[in-house]
């Protein structure tokens, strides 16, 4: 995945987390909202509670290693997607955060475009 397609602004994480829908799942939560472009971007945190810098670091290299291999194929253009990392990412293996990633983007895209329909008519 481009880095171009990388959320890296605060604005825009917060601007994720203040409007959009949230998907928890017992190693990530993924939150999503719309951003205005033709393309989808994802973002990658994890707070202190996931550990030090070095696990902290770790488990968002994982969250991309997933995201690279899916987003791609499942994600909506025009929507941003925030992932964070949960205390057990760091625990699971990565077929089991590949299946939570996927399981959280698909329902909410599901949302989203329920959500797009009924403010179209």
């Amino acid at each position: 995945m481009k880095k171009d397609f990388r959320i890296r602004k605060s604005r825009d994480f917060a601007a994720v987390s203040g409007s959009g829908f949230v998907f928890f799942t017992s190693s990530v939560i993924v939150r999503c909202g719309f951003n205005g472009l033709d393309a989808f971007r994802v973002g990658f945190t994890a707070s202190r509670r996931v550990g030090n810098a070095v696990v902290r670091n770790r488990c968002k290299r994982r969250m991309r290693a997933v995201a690279d291999m899916m987003l791609e194929k499942i994600a909506l253009a025009g929507v941003d997607y925030v992932l964070i990392a949960g205390k057990s990412v760091r625990n699971v293996g990565i077929n089991d955060l590949t299946n939570d990633v996927v399981r959280a983007v698909r329902f909410l895209n599901d949302k989203i475009l329920k959500s797009d329909s009924k403010c179209r008519s």
